[in-house]
């Protein structure tokens, strides 16, 4: 009975796990996707740039 209710807790666990890593991933996209769409138009500043390089480099582990 141990390891059934351990195993239970560990998919819930793990499916938390990469709902959290799913949210976080789109956000980071989403944040470089809107500065690539800035910078087409515009020069980004020193802090958008910041903003951008830090979520891309935040990306690439994920």
């Amino acid at each position: 009975n141990k390891i059934r209710h351990l195993r239970q807790f560990l998919r819930g666990w793990v499916k938390n796990q990469n709902g959290i890593y799913k949210v976080e991933k789109e956000r980071l996209k989403q944040i470089i996707n809107e500065h690539d769409v800035k910078a087409e138009s515009t020069l980004l500043n020193m802090s958008e740039r910041n903003i951008k390089n830090e979520a891309e480099k935040n990306y690439k582990p994920l």
